[in-house]
């Protein structure tokens, strides 16, 4: 586990000893420096979890150290409690406005310094717990819970996106996993979301950064192939098709192959995605109909194997 980090700005060796003293334990480092240039070079080298930071010291004092973090965009979100000998309401107050989270007072008193720190620190791991967890929303709002593919909706907002900002071809290629019933019959399901994990990660691998990948539905992927000439579209259609019909599924002991059929068409800006989603999807039933394990582009049938059983 990753520890935590206090940075300590103090110009003060006495006041750093008794700090570290009182805070630091095995799942919390504290990292001291001595003045507030220091201080922002630290905050950005090693990304403190808070920083306790003097307000009296010499070269640019706490409030203008504080003002700085808080206007760079890679401190501006680090807590910053000033430690002050100065605890007037104007000091305070001071403090406030140029961003400090909170304040000690010097001398220290053990159990408030300790305190204010904890709350702190209660404070940020709930912020990080939150910003995992709209993460993970965030993700789950785009992505197919299985293949970890980006899922029907979000494909089709990137694609639409895609077509009203850039004018170069884009082909659209649709798979279908062939008698995948059959596989979950035959092994059972277990067995099928491994297969269409798997078949996941060969279209992931062997796709381009550009591509845009998806989980269409069932045991469909639709693939956004941009900036590509037909024969390419075509040619690395078939690529992938042959790439899974030659891997060897493994499942509970059982050993079987897969094959895929695809449709690809090239994207029509004439009329609407819904008539392309339907075109494309006309090419792989051709496909499926006239005996899998092949892509079709067009209509014409470019390429056919006999099926895998």
């Amino acid at each position: 586990m990753d520890k935590d980090t206090i940075l300590v700005v103090d110009d003060s060796d006495i006041i750093c000893s008794i700090v570290k003293g009182i805070l630091e334990t095995p799942s919390l480092h504290i990292y001291i420096v001595h003045s507030g240039e220091e201080g922002i070079i630290a905050a950005q080298k090693i990304h403190p979890t808070l920083i306790l930071l003097d307000i009296i010291m010499n070269g640019i004092d706490g409030y203008e150290t504080c003002r700085l973090l808080k206007s760079n965009s890679e401190t501006k979100d680090i807590p910053v409690i000033f430690i002050t000998g100065n605890n007037d309401s104007d000091s305070v107050l001071k403090g406030f406005e140029v961003g400090a989270a909170d304040y000690v007072s010097k001398p220290f008193i053990p159990e408030e310094l300790k305190a204010r720190v904890k709350v702190h620190m209660q404070n940020i791991k709930i912020q990080r717990e939150l910003k995992f967890l709209m993460q993970e929303l965030k993700e789950m709002a785009v992505t197919d819970y299985l293949t970890k593919l980006y899922n029907r909706r979000y494909f089709a907002d990137q694609l639409q996106a895609y077509v009203t900002q850039h004018t170069l071809p884009i082909f659209l290629l649709l798979y279908d996993i062939d008698n995948f019933k059959k596989i979950n019959d035959s092994y059972g399901h277990n067995a099928g979301d491994m297969v269409l994990v798997t078949v996941s990660n060969i279209l992931k691998l062997l796709l381009r950064e550009e591509d845009i990948l998806s989980r269409w539905g069932g045991e469909e992927f639709m693939i956004c192939l941009p900036d590509i000439s037909e024969v390419e579209a075509i040619n690395l259609a078939n690529k992938l098709r042959k790439e899974v019909s030659e891997y060897s599924f493994k499942c509970d002991n059982n050993t079987f192959q897969c094959t895929i059929t695809g449709g690809i068409i090239k994207y029509d800006r004439s009329i609407s995605a819904e008539k392309n989603y339907s075109n494309v999807d006309q090419a792989l039933y051709l496909g499926k109909s006239s005996g899998k394990n092949r892509c079709i582009y067009n209509y014409p049938i470019l390429e056919s194997t006999e099926f895998i059983n």
